[in-house]
């Protein structure tokens, strides 16, 4: 968890206060009143811990080798215009990994119906890393979780890429809140152009 320097005396002033306030009610009026006071700046100080998360760098398997490798995460398949646009991004890549997200939707993963939406990555799978290697690309690929963060977070943990490529078809951009954590470059390539 990172603070701005500003925010770290308002944070020991927000623990400070309410302990000072509790004590100098219960002098005052009683000390049920401090102490109902006393547990409410406690909850309240439990409850921000709980909901503020860490937000560390990704990480990223390391590699012994100097090639250069690529992870596309393809929410779309590549047009052979688009599988072009994404060969030139990765210039002479030595390995692309494509990852194609499993779309299935959450009550489909809590009945545990993820069968034809597998079935269906699978063949997104084969046809996108056709027109990769189409492109002069050597590519391997795998499918991931329905969400393409996690699938992307779990795919850098056993490949050492040096760039993310994502590949969208409908605008949309589920990688945008976990970009600042990535660490290394992320370029975006629209299927539709």
């Amino acid at each position: 968890m990172r603070f701005r320097p500003f925010a770290i005396p308002l944070i020991v002033a927000a623990i400070c206060v309410p302990i000072v306030a509790a004590m100098s009610l219960a002098g005052t009026f009683g000390a049920g009143l401090g102490m109902a006071v006393g547990a409410l700046a406690a909850t309240s100080l439990i409850v921000f811990a709980a909901r503020s998360r860490p937000q560390p760098t990704l990480e990223v398997a390391g590699s012994a080798d100097a090639g250069h490798r690529v992870l596309v995460v393809a929410l779309a398949e590549p047009s052979p215009a688009t599988a072009q646009r994404i060969a030139e991004l990765a210039g002479p890549a030595d390995d692309v990994r494509l990852v194609v997200p499993v779309p299935s939707h959450r009550l489909d993963r809590w009945l545990s119906a993820e069968d034809r939406a597998r079935h269906e990555a699978e063949a997104r799978l084969a046809r996108s890393a056709g027109s990769l290697v189409a492109a002069g690309l050597p590519v391997s690929g795998s499918i991931g979780d329905p969400d393409p963060a996690q699938a992307l977070e779990d795919e850098l943990r056993g490949f050492a890429a040096d760039e993310v490529v994502l590949l969208t078809g409908n605008g949309k951009d589920p990688l945008a809140k976990i970009e600042p954590r990535l660490g290394i470059p992320l370029r975006r390539v629209s299927a539709a152009g």
